[in-house]
């Protein structure tokens, strides 16, 4: 026996056994790629379903598989739409206070040199009109993409349909699903892969163990398992690189089905698929392959989502609380007000029904006052522990860890991302101002300056404010100037 021949599920695949498991050896589909068809673009679905086919019966779609996409399809396509419809959402949103501002200062400008009447109208209507080829552009990107009406007519769907025709695998057995379900728990607790980053969930091990009964019943010394997902449940990561397919994975493969695994994202597929199967694949293609996000790329929309409205939700309760409080406190001011008068007129002989009926009064409205104080703070209380958690979860501290298309290298000056205005915008939240005051310091409006905050935080891959000024100050100081002109 070779030195390594013991020591196989620790060694990645060499290129000959991916050229050798494209030509003959079995390809598991996870749910991720299936439903990650509905973001490609149409060219970039058609090359990769064209991909699919060419591997004619050696595809094989685990009967998990098949259930989460099912289940998850009409999300998907709902997502899709709501993605398209919040942006353009956000051109209408930001097309009234922008146009609103471009049009005064048309009308300063037609005072300041005057503008002959025709003119200015002119440039209003321009300005009027700044939005409208942006939001067409993007109705038709939306109406080239596909689909975005769950109880539309499914062309991806009827596709798969015609590829993946009896190619899907069966579901366990009552008594296999229980011992299943058994393995999966125990497994999550002790923390063997594939899987257990979501614990207590049991898809993953579902998915991989009918994949494991198939490659042993058919007999396939390759399985290629094509993935989105990256977390070091599926993947041996060294130093923050993903080399292959964990070595428990391998192991159990080798030991269960004597088949060797190679685990590959789809982006990896693609490529291997235009080398070994003849496969037309663009490099565009596979730039959009490369783009989608780990995993489930909706759940972090709609953890995103979650914690917006979680945040939104706060706000209101808050100032519930502070009213309250406010109330409470004035119950409490009229109460202590009647039992001094009671005193007063008990010490200077005077009938003092009138008070007491008052101070029974004053006791109501303060117990009902302290009723409601501690029922919206318990509120505020469960809203923030709620946000607390979407914050902690594991899909938003794996976003953080992913590179904003804008974000700045190490060492890099913010002045490399942002345009002047927002610079100067910048320096001047690091000199401590508000929105207003940069507004009238900048001769903008609050809701401009709001808009090129929110742009300098994107760019700069930060959440805060906080965050955007310690980057400023650390490359330029409170008071330096940038690019040799006053930083305000």
């Amino acid at each position: 026996m070779t030195f390594s021949g013991q020591f196989k599920h620790f060694l990645a695949p060499t290129t000959t056994d991916i050229a050798n498991a494209f030509k003959s050896g079995m390809v598991v589909f996870d749910t991720n790629v299936l439903l990650n068809l509905y973001r490609f673009a149409p060219a970039a679905r058609s090359e990769l379903l064209s991909a699919f086919e060419r591997l004619g019966d050696r595809v094989f779609v685990p009967h998990q598989v098949a259930l989460e996409f099912h289940r998850n399809r009409f999300d998907v396509i709902a997502d899709n739409h709501a993605a398209y419809q919040a942006a353009l959402d956000a051109i209408s949103t930001h097309e009234t206070s922008i146009t609103q501002e471009l049009k005064d200062k048309i009308r300063h400008l037609s005072n300041r040199v005057a503008l002959p009447e025709k003119e200015r109208e002119h440039l209003i209507s321009v300005a009027s009109k700044t939005f409208e080829p942006m939001s067409k552009a993007l109705d038709q990107l939306r109406a080239s993409h596909g689909i975005d009406d769950p109880i539309a007519d499914d062309p991806i769907l009827d596709r798969l349909e015609d590829i993946l025709s009896g190619k899907v695998g069966k579901p366990f057995d009552p008594e296999s699903e229980t011992e299943a379900l058994a393995e999966a728990a125990r497994r999550n607790t002790e923390k063997i892969p594939p899987g257990f980053k979501d614990a207590p969930k049991h898809g993953d091990f579902f998915a991989w163990k009918q994949t494991l009964n198939e490659a042993k019943r058919r007999a396939n010394k390759l399985l290629v398992f094509v993935t989105g997902d990256v977390k070091e449940d599926w993947y041996l990561r060294v130093k923050g690189k993903t080399v292959c397919a964990r070595p428990e994975l391998a192991a159990e493969a080798i030991s269960q089905a004597d088949t060797r695994l190679i685990l590959m994202r789809t982006e990896s597929f693609l490529r291997y698929a235009a080398t070994y199967l003849n496969a037309s694949v663009s490099e565009d293609t596979i730039r959009q392959a490369q783009k989608l996000p780990d995993r489930d790329p909706w759940q972090l929309s709609r953890l995103l989502n979650t914690r917006d409205r979680l945040r939104d939700q706060a706000v209101v309760t808050e100032r519930d609380v502070a009213i309250r409080r406010e109330i409470m406190l004035a119950a409490e001011d009229s109460l202590t007000q009647a039992m001094e008068d009671y005193h007063r007129a008990k010490r200077e002989g005077e009938d003092t029904t009138s008070i007491r009926e008052a101070i029974e009064m004053h006791e109501n409205n303060l117990h009902n006052a302290l009723q409601e104080l501690t029922g919206s703070q318990y509120q505020l209380d469960r809203i923030r522990q709620d946000l607390a958690r979407v914050n902690q979860s594991s899909q938003l501290q794996e976003s953080a860890e992913v590179e904003s298309p804008y974000q700045k290298k190490a060492g890099e000056s913010p002045a490399v991302l942002l345009t002047e205005r927002e610079l100067r915008v910048l320096a001047a939240m690091a000199q401590g101002l508000t929105n207003h005051e940069i507004a009238d310091r900048l001769f903008l409006s609050s809701q401009s300056v709001g808009l090129h905050i929110r742009n300098i935080l994107a760019k700069l891959g930060v959440r805060s404010r906080i965050e955007a000024i310690r980057l400023f100050v650390a490359h330029h100081g409170f008071g330096d100037s940038i690019d040799g002109t006053e930083a305000i």
